[in-house]
């Protein structure tokens, strides 16, 4: 591996993200001497402390003025003080995440508006089966590693690819996977054609001798033409999947015989990361045998329908990082095996994604037997940027609708009315997991 990080100091700003705890964890593993900090406790700041790290809340300009480099992610603003005292020694999280890319000997990037977290977890897991040397960036704990990093070698890098902001476009993969194509970060992106021309941009950027696969659908939005440098496989004709009524799903390559694999993932949406990971994992060398045994092995990801409890009524709660139309349609699916109620929580993200996808949010969510809102997640945004949660749970038709503007009176509902058949499902991609954690 290029090391050039060895003896340098690195402060991160926002390191209690998950792809930047993900990303300090990776430089100190590379010699780098790392500090960080953020406004906010999560989890992943937690963790860092925990293991060590010299991190802190709110701003002190003394440790952006030591450092060799500064690493600081889109969400931070030009004025903040630590970037400020950085000046020509701060990159984006973007940038530096290719300069890491490049120290590996093959990187597969995955892209898409859903499904990245889990494939990324997905192919670390065959990797690992597969006895590969190689080290992964993943949006989100992978239970299988109790991490959202793993380092084992420098053959090969798995890492997300997200489009925020064009932060992909940093990016110069030897495997680049698209898995699915919706507007979304309506904040930057001004309409869905932008968003096409950006995938697209990101696919033309994978490196000579290298792949595209493009998911269910993509093709006919990405303009990537196939050449002699790079290989294209598309989804319906080089390769898909069928789902089996007893569970699992079998793979369809191309001039090639079925092949059977099994996953705990649940739902047709994780079938379908399950066999872009595993036709991936096949393109980049893993043996049968590893890939069966990677996904039969996948623990799932921290935030991704985990069981979190019970209400005090006995009623099962999960939580998922759902914050999508789409993603919270899936998740619902799924939820519906149960015999009872679902009854749904979402906290809105972003004032702009619930403004731009209004009417999806407001079918989605009138398909609840109870509904649950809660305020808005402003994330980076004010509430004149779009539509805030009370104008959204005015539109949703569900049975039975509640509005609360504290986890607390949500808790207390949830343990009074949800029973012991009833499924909880508590959605959002912002803090609402501290109301799902009341209930373990």
């Amino acid at each position: 591996m290029r090391n050039f990080l060895k003896g340098k100091r690195l402060h991160f700003i926002g390191v209690g993200g998950i792809s930047m705890s993900a990303l300090a964890r990776i430089a100190r593993h590379l010699g780098a001497i790392v500090t960080g900090s953020d406004k906010d406790g999560s989890e992943a700041f937690v963790s860092l402390e925990n293991e060590g790290y010299e991190v802190y809340l709110g701003s002190d300009v003394s440790f952006p003025q030591k450092a060799d480099l500064v690493v600081y992610t889109a969400a931070i603003k030009e004025s903040d003080p630590e970037r400020v005292a950085a000046g020509n020694k701060a990159v984006t999280r973007a940038a530096f995440l290719a300069d890491i890319c490049e120290g590996f000997q093959k990187t597969v990037a995955v892209s898409g508006t859903h499904g990245k977290t889990t494939v990324s977890a997905m192919l670390s897991c065959v990797a690992a089966a597969d006895g590969m040397r190689f080290s992964a960036h993943v949006g989100g704990v992978v239970r299988n590693f109790q991490n959202n990093t793993f380092l084992s070698g420098d053959d090969l890098f798995v890492t997300e690819a997200c489009e925020y902001k064009d932060s992909f476009l940093t990016l110069s993969p030897d495997v680049a996977i698209v898995l699915n194509v919706e507007w979304d970060h309506s904040d930057y992106f001004e309409s869905v054609e932008s968003l096409y021309a950006s995938f697209s941009r990101f696919c033309s950027r994978v490196k000579p001798g290298g792949a595209v696969i493009l998911g269910e659908g993509v093709s006919s939005h990405i303009d990537v033409c196939s050449n002699d440098h790079i290989r294209i496989y598309r989804y319906g004709e080089d390769f898909c999947f069928e789902a089996k009524e007893e569970g699992g799903f079998v793979l369809l390559v191309k001039n090639e015989p079925p092949r059977f694999f099994t996953t705990p993932a649940k739902g047709r949406h994780n079938l379908y990361n399950a066999a872009i990971a595993a036709f991936a994992s096949l393109l980049l060398g893993a043996r049968e045998d590893s890939v069966r045994m990677g996904l039969a092995a996948f623990l799932g990801v921290k935030r991704r329908y985990e069981y979190m409890g019970r209400t005090l009524g006995g009623a099962a709660v999960v939580h998922d990082y759902a914050h999508h139309p789409s993603e919270i349609e899936a998740v619902m699916k799924v939820a519906r095996e149960g015999k009872g109620r679902l009854i749904v929580v979402f906290e809105p993200h972003t004032f702009s994604r619930t403004q731009a996808l209004f009417s999806d949010f407001a079918r989605v969510l009138s398909k609840a037997d109870v509904l649950v809102m809660l305020p808005t997640y402003s994330a980076r945004e004010v509430p004149a940027e779009g539509v805030d949660a009370k104008t959204l749970f005015c539109s949703v038709n569900a049975p039975e609708r509640y509005f609360f503007s504290t986890y607390d009176g949500a808790k207390r509902l949830l343990d009074k009315i949800a029973l012991s058949q009833d499924t909880v499902l508590i959605l959002g991609a912002g803090s609402v997991e501290k109301l799902a954690e009341r209930f373990c």
